[in-house]
């Protein structure tokens, strides 16, 4: 006879700060509901003798006698779970063990599986901390500027002329890490964008375009990015009745080419135009592929002439399926992972790079080592939520692929280190609760992924976390 018992823990993890320990509980009580729905419907498709039950309290108990014929499927289930590639830095325990027990002179074995959700916890108590230590930096700007005059590394800009370029009031780059416009002296050279690092892959995070500051978009993209660029844009230019973005590229042949009005305060007569060259549907990374071509020209303030146009060409690529605040689902979350690789190969490719290139995406050697120094334009509504979202996953899973998180420490985090050195280049990148936990569920299924096609270790099985 067999006994099979799951227990699953939700536990109660106290906090130093007072932040809604009812919302906590409250929160961990869903997710625990829906993981253990998950799992019952999983067990159920491949073991459908096993049986499942709820018990009052925390903790989740499940009691099953087995009858000898099923042995064989035990077994099977304590393989399967034991070896499980599961990632490092994920808490999550799924555990086996077997015994035998001499009881009246009866043989009993009991199997025993145990599912420990206080992963749930640990996010959400790290995604606190990080919450806690942006307010801290913009206190710290905000008192660096009062007591001594003098900006610190997180000091705001304030003023009409800044705010007038904003889409929202609270989110700006830090005075210290900010896209300065190229324009002579004295002119406002301010564009919400941040220019962003990790390891030596580059981005730049901004908000979307508003339709006064076309000139400024462009002109940045000019100047900040060499040869061919490429911006992917996660939001659509309206959502829920309110305009998250102005659509500042041409949808079709019927708006090409598009232009790109003078800035009177810059005095350099910069302007140009936008044309469509070509437009697909790429069901792989569910978003439209636009060829863009961009020509511009200038005064030169030095000699009063006009400079010589510039011709660049832009890959602008539209991934709509991301509701702000919110997180891919379905076929979006694979679609995603597709779009990150497809973005990184077009930054590293030629001009000339194949339809067949950019359908089929980078492979993920290709992708991690790919040379990203040039930096890629990212932006959503805010440019923090999504965007940041996004850069945070485009540098872990270079650094998935390359092994670089195979034998990650029990103490270290490489998830909460990178949002943090996010958040320390521009302020309330991934944004929400939601957005932090999705980027541990995608690197998550990213690294089993890898372990089960054979193409990287299965480290970080149910031994390797006690």
């Amino acid at each position: 006879m067999y006994l099979i018992r799951t227990v699953r823990y939700n536990p109660q993890r106290p906090l130093d700060r007072p932040l809604g320990l009812d919302r906590l509980q409250s929160h961990h009580r869903k997710r625990i509901t829906r993981r253990i729905q998950n799992h019952k419907a999983s067990f159920a498709k491949n073991w459908p003798c096993f049986a499942f039950h709820r018990s009052a309290g925390a903790s989740f108990d499940t009691t099953t006698q087995i009858t000898p014929d099923l042995h064989a499927a035990a077994r099977h289930l304590q393989a399967s779970v034991t070896h499980a590639p599961y990632p490092p830095w994920d808490h999550t325990l799924f555990r086996i063990s077997s015994r035998n027990q001499n009881q009246a002179g009866t043989s009993r074995e009991t199997v025993s599986l145990e599912l420990s959700l206080t992963a749930s916890a640990d996010i959400y108590a790290k995604f606190i901390d990080l919450e806690w230590q942006q307010r801290n930096r913009l206190l710290a700007g905000a008192q660096s500027a009062m007591k001594t005059g003098q900006p610190s590394q997180w000091s705001r800009l304030t003023g009409e002329t800044v705010a007038a370029r904003n889409r929202y009031m609270n989110v700006e780059p830090f005075a210290g890490n900010r896209v300065k416009l190229n324009v002579g002296e004295g002119v406002n050279d301010y564009i919400n964008a941040s220019p962003i690092q990790l390891g030596k892959r580059r981005y730049i995070a901004t908000q979307g375009p508003k339709n006064t500051n076309l000139n400024h978009f462009y002109r940045m993209l000019n100047a900040e990015v060499r040869g061919t660029a490429v911006v992917v844009m996660l939001t659509q230019t309206h959502e829920s009745g309110r305009e998250k973005c102005f659509q500042y590229y041409p949808l079709s042949p019927e708006e090409s080419p598009m232009q790109i009005p003078i800035d009177p305060e810059s005095g350099d007569g910069f302007h140009g135009i936008v044309e469509l060259v070509s437009t697909e549907e790429d069901h792989a990374t569910r978003s439209q592929i636009r060829h863009l071509r961009l020509r511009t020209e200038a005064e030169d303030e030095t000699e009063h002439s006009t400079q010589s146009p510039q011709e660049k060409d832009v890959y602008h690529l539209l991934f709509s399926g991301w509701p702000d605040f919110l997180v891919p689902e379905g076929e979006d979350r694979a679609a995603l992972t597709r779009l990150i690789q497809l973005s990184a190969k077009l930054n590293s490719a030629p001009s000339t790079t194949s339809a067949n290139a950019k359908t089929n995406g980078a492979a993920e050697s290709e992708f991690a080592k790919s040379e990203q120094d040039n930096p890629r334009i990212i932006h959503c509504s805010a440019g923090v939520g999504r965007s940041g979202t996004f850069i945070a996953l485009d540098y872990l899973l270079s650094l998935l692929y390359t092994g670089q998180l195979d034998n990650i420490p029990a103490d270290k985090d490489p998830i909460m280190d990178t949002v943090d050195l996010l958040r320390q280049q521009r302020m309330m990148m991934v944004q929400s609760e939601a957005q932090y936990y999705f980027v541990y569920e995608a690197l998550k299924e990213a690294f089993i992924a890898r372990a089960s096609s054979g193409n990287g270790h299965a480290i970080g099985g149910a031994e390797k976390r006690t």
